[in-house]
Order: structure tokens, then sequence, then C-alpha cells
């Protein structure tokens, strides 16, 4: 069985063309289509097409704060419907380091987590939107 290991390490993580990188500690998305119902009269089985594209995703943050930050990038997003973010695998897309690019989706809410004794983490869903993904 032939198999591929490798270093789960995006080369980048933006929203809104804020590169955030550097503090993120994981992301997560989920891309894919609604399904729609096309069973037809006489059929003996449901049948299905794809309807609208769906995303949705979290982004784990460390909550640097200043311009251009985590928290006020995050901050600035809120509610909005607007926000685009963006996956990448590797500094050179191909097809094994490809890139993700959300277009118009939302960040519902403004998640602070802190704990004593931990670094300060936001934990940022997302959702809604169109997907894309590039490999040249």
């Amino acid at each position: 069985m032939a198999t591929t290991t490798y270093l789960s390490n995006p080369y980048q993580v933006s929203v809104n063309a804020v590169d955030l990188t550097d503090n993120c500690s994981a992301a997560s998305i989920t891309l894919g289509y609604t399904s729609l119902d096309a069973t037809a009269f006489g059929a003996s089985g449901l049948s299905m097409t794809k309807g609208l594209q769906t995303v949705s995703g979290t982004l784990t943050l460390f909550a640097a704060y200043g311009t251009s930050e985590v928290e006020a990038t995050i901050y600035a997003e809120v509610g909005l419907g607007t926000t685009d973010i963006i996956i990448q695998k590797g500094s050179t897309i191909s097809a094994t380091n490809p890139k993700w690019t959300i277009t118009d989706c939302m960040i519902k809410d403004y998640p602070i987590e802190m704990k004593v004794g931990e670094l300060q983490i936001m934990t940022v869903s997302f959702e809604a939107g169109t997907w894309a993904r590039a490999i040249a």
C-alpha cells in the first residue's frame, strides 16, 4: 500500500490579506456542496445532484494585539459576511501544495479565551461564502 506522509505546517494563513500564519496553531476547513434531490418519478432509489457550495472551518490563533494583528483583524471582520480567508499548504502552488481561497465567508462571533498560566487564544469559526482550490 502506497502512502504519503507530510508535515502539516501551512505556508500561509491569512484573513482579508492580513497574514496571521505566525500566530496560527491550527486550521480546519470543510468544503463541499449541498445535496439536492433529483429523484424522478419511477426511480427505485434517490438520485442526488450538487447544489451550492458549503464552507465551514476554524482557525486557532494566539491573541496578538495591535494594528494588523490577530485581535484587531478578527474584531474588524465579525458579522460582515465579506471575509476572505486563504490557507496555502506550500510556498509554490502545485498538486502537492494546494491553495484554498474562501471568499465572502462569515465570522459570526468574537471568541476570546483566557486561562491562568496559558497563552491566550482565539478559536475563530467561519462559515458560508464560496471556495476555490488552486494547484497551479
